[in-house]
Formats: C-alpha cells, sequence, structure tokens
C-alpha cells in the first residue's frame, strides 16, 4: 500500500496528488467520490458521468421523431414482443 498526504485548508479544501489524480484520470471540474465502509476506511473514486451530465450533448444534433414515426416503432416492437399464437384446432 502507498501512502499519499495532502493538507486541508481553512476552507476545508485538499489538493489531491498527482499520482493520484492520474490514478484516478481526474482533472479540473471533475467530482471525486468519497465514500465511507461500516469498518471507517474511507475509499476515493472518481465520479462516472450520470445521465444529468449528459443534458443538451446532442442539443441541435438531433431531432425528435415525429408523432406518427413514434407509433410506428411502438407499433413494431408489440409485434416482435407478443407474437401472434397460432389457432388451435
Amino acid at each position: 500500500m502507498t501512502a499519499s498526504e495532502a493538507k486541508l485548508t481553512s476552507k476545508g479544501q485538499i489538493t489531491v496528488p498527482s499520482r493520484l489524480r492520474k490514478r484516478l484520470q481526474v482533472g479540473p471540474g471533475d467530482h471525486i467520490v468519497f465514500l465511507e465502509e461500516p469498518d471507517g476506511r474511507i475509499v476515493v473514486r472518481a465520479r462516472c458521468g450520470t445521465l444529468g451530465g449528459m443534458r443538451g450533448m446532442l442539443k441541435d444534433k438531433a431531432r425528435l421523431p415525429d408523432s406518427r414515426t413514434v407509433e410506428r416503432w411502438i407499433g413494431e416492437a408489440r409485434s416482435r414482443a407478443m407474437p401472434s399464437r397460432a389457432k388451435k384446432r
């Protein structure tokens, strides 16, 4: 186990050592999560992107389909999910 040290400022901020930043693959503006384990250990992880973080990513790059297209897609999905049953004789 390798140890790294960081100093806590009066505002409660720390500078993550460069070796850990590289290992976590984080940079300015990224989020780091501190998880407290039941045994008292603290685990540090980089937070992966969330759906909320992707908001606006496709703005002006994709258009919403019209209602007829959506209805057609629904019909196609239903026909695949519930195949018609042959009548029993």
